[in-house]
């Protein structure tokens, strides 16, 4: 067989018009990349203070990856979130306050417990993902979630893949102590036993042969006996939903479940961000959202063996080190595709260190909160007040610092500016676009003040405000309540009494006068203002009103998420894998993953 010259020429005219074509290809994907909206990529630390980062002041947990960002961007040094997950997840997700939409419920419960709770994110809210989501976008949340997946009646859902997100890999409520760890540490706050069945059994035997005896000797009649036996078992079922919380331990993937119970947290960390590495791989050529919420360094301690003893800090310092890594390695799959120009990258904490989270040998396991008084559950600013750090190439300078307060509803309204995603414009936002601050932080005393005022909620209780004057420098912040800490281990001052501080009750004090602290001079709110100086009165007066202003915007027939009901547990409603009784699944990737480390 032979070829002819016509044939020859016709080959090579093909094959030129080939190469031409696969040159005009790759010119398209790069012209795209140059002219698609920018990727948006959200890093979410769970329980992570100011103090801890080093870009933030701490000069012993190396965190390169993060004070990276920083260094190529802006550090927000007055980021403002809510004392616990829920709530400022809620808050970045929807760019509004969560008592807005009932999760701002006057309950002592603040946060979800249980996988089978029914409260959870009304599905009438707009979320960060389908707002880009609408735009053509891309979406998934990698990690924690910790905003319900319960679905009420008319198929109004909570999950992630009903609240925007095309996929979600991670745990559906948060790391509870009884996950992964043998440790043992109240989580119904109060209580320190475990009960198991069998100890319940036997607690239940020991109090009738004790009801018997007091019936027999005539100290109690039947009414008593059968009073006495109800409130034993209402007490060892209520310990018992310790082991129910163990039914949270879950890895979910879209709407099904994984692995349970999820013990191995060793490869845990690497696990997400290997999904999320996936997920920008698969979706480089369009658009993308990627919400990478750490589960790190929430209690229970975990980290790979690579990690341990790695940082000066301890086991704590070690969680550090290893998300900081985590995140590195999403920052370089980002630049090694070509993505880093054309990303816009945000990272934070969802509340400040828990202080009072020390083990029984007195090793701190909660995060440090820097110069700033208390901490996690509490409005005091170490609770509140969170590392941010902002990057933008090409819009945000280098090294820029934003020292107005911004808070977690800023990301929606921000994001939506630089992607260009319409806004509904039916409801109230309390978020605002930080961009003219984050591109001209040169020129800040030239900006106007974003927040003129900002409200500071412990669940439904407003116990503190910020005021930052248009025309002056100052931030003033109000307490109209807060937290009564005591010194614990190691002279830290935190709630120690009750472990976790509460919104009301005994353990908070209320003040009227308001306390009233200049944050610009008296950033660790030790020194309140003359409350009979007449500008100190002033400010009182202008903040009383901007409340008065605040609650009359606040609707009065929502739908509380934080009630008994919504919080119980449904043991019935469990999400589960497997069949009975073994309810248990394994992740077929940790299986790979760990041939693969025997390999290497």
């Amino acid at each position: 067989m032979y070829t002819t010259k016509k044939q020859t020429c016709i080959g090579k005219l093909v094959a030129l018009l080939l190469v031409l074509g696969g040159v005009g290809m790759a010119l398209s994907a790069e012209v795209d990349v140059e002219t698609r909206p920018p990727n948006v990529v959200l890093f979410i630390m769970d329980d992570v203070g100011m103090g801890d980062i080093g870009c933030f002041g701490n000069h012993t947990i190396k965190t390169p990856n993060i004070d990276g960002l920083a260094r190529e961007g802006a550090r927000l040094t007055q980021h403002m979130a809510f004392s616990m997950c829920t709530p400022s997840r809620a808050a970045l997700m929807t760019g509004r306050l969560p008592v807005r939409y009932g999760f701002g419920s006057k309950h002592p419960m603040r946060v979800f417990m249980f996988s089978s709770s029914h409260g959870g994110l009304p599905s009438n809210e707009t979320t960060i993902a389908e707002l880009l989501k609408g735009s053509g976008y891309a979406t998934a949340l990698i990690g924690k979630w910790h905003l319900g997946i319960s679905c009420k009646e008319n198929n109004s859902c909570s999950d992630p893949n009903s609240q925007g997100f095309d996929y979600f890999f991670g745990l559906p409520v948060t790391n509870f102590r009884d996950c992964g760890t043998d440790n043992i540490i109240p989580v119904l706050w109060g209580m320190s036993k475990k009960v198991t069945l069998s100890e319940m059994l036997t607690n239940l035997a020991i109090a009738c042969v004790f009801a018997f005896l007091l019936v027999g000797t005539k100290l109690i009649g039947l009414r008593g006996f059968i009073f006495f036996m109800v409130v034993v078992l209402a007490g060892n079922i209520l310990m018992a939903c310790r082991d129910d919380i163990r039914s949270n331990c879950v890895l979910m993937e879209n709407h099904s479940i994984v692995e349970q119970p999820l013990l191995l947290y060793d490869h845990l960390t690497e696990r997400l961000h290997t999904r999320a590495i996936q997920f920008v791989e698969q979706n480089q050529n369009q658009p993308f959202l990627l919400v990478m919420s750490f589960v790190q360094a929430h209690t229970a301690l975990f980290n790979n063996k690579e990690f341990r003893n790695h940082s000066v800090h301890g086991y704590y310092g070690d969680n550090i080190e290893e998300m900081d890594w985590s995140v590195g390695e999403v920052l370089k799959t980002l630049k090694r595709l070509g993505l880093e120009e054309k990303t816009f990258v945000y990272l934070t904490s969802d509340n400040g260190g828990h202080v009072e989270e020390f083990t029984d040998a007195g090793e701190r396991q909660g995060g440090w909160n820097g110069v700033y008084k208390g901490g996690k559950t509490n409005t005091w600013e170490g609770g509140i007040r969170v590392p941010a750090v902002v990057k933008y190439p090409g819009h945000i300078p280098s090294d820029t610092v934003v020292s107005q307060p911004t808070h977690l509803p800023d990301v929606l309204p921000t994001v939506a500016r630089v992607t260009g995603a319409q806004l509904p414009d039916d409801r109230v936002y309390d978020g605002r676009d930080m961009m003219p601050l984050l591109t001209h932080a040169d020129h800040a005393e030239k900006q106007e003040i974003l927040h003129e005022f900002m409200f500071h909620y412990c669940g439904g209780f407003l116990n503190a405000a910020r005021y930052t004057p248009k025309n002056g420098d100052t931030t003033y912040k109000l307490h109209y309540a807060s937290s009564h800490l005591v010194p614990g281990i190691h002279g830290v001052m935190g709630c120690f009494d009750v472990f976790a501080c509460e919104c009301e009750g005994n353990s908070v004090d209320r003040h009227d006068p308001p306390l009233v602290y200049d944050l610009s001079n008296d950033p660790s709110e030790v020194n309140p203002l003359d409350s009979n100086d007449p500008k100190v009165k002033n400010v009182i007066r202008k903040v009383n009103e901007a409340v008065a202003t605040h609650r009359k915007s606040l609707p009065h027939n929502t739908d509380h998420q934080f009630t008994g009901s919504n919080l119980m547990s449904r043991p019935w409603e469990r999400p589960r894998c497997g069949r009975f009784p073994h309810y248990s699944c394994t992740d077929p990737y940790l299986d790979q993953l760990k041939k693969l480390k025997r390999e290497i």
